[in-house]
């Protein structure tokens, strides 16, 4: 099943950490443990969130930002569209180099 698809963030190669929406986070989060998988590689993953008051939610009113955690992550390039899919087995795959744009 498609989670979501998600343009990599310039923060991403260095935290490990790609945003998601809160409807992932909430998915994600009733499983769980669950594995993350890029290419090859499989590693445990976290759901995080934190507490802003960046631009994106307004400023001075706060939000809270929600994302999927793994060290494979740190290999994925800013800017670089990936679709995040949960598999069957409890995990969750992050296909790279994909032509879907986020909306």
């Amino acid at each position: 099943m498609v989670l979501e698809v998600r343009e990599v963030s310039r923060k991403t190669p260095r935290d490990g950490r790609l945003e998601i929406s809160a409807t992932t986070a909430r998915r994600l989060a009733s499983m769980g443990h669950f594995a993350v998988e890029v290419g090859l590689q499989r590693t445990p993953g976290a759901i995080e969130a934190l507490a802003c008051q960046c631009e994106k939610g307004g400023g001075a009113s706060g939000h809270v930002h929600h994302f999927v955690q793994s060290v494979l992550f740190t290999a994925l390039a800013p800017g670089e569209t990936v679709v995040l899919e949960l598999l069957d087995e409890g995990v969750v795959s992050v296909a790279r180099a994909h032509p879907l744009r986020p909306e």
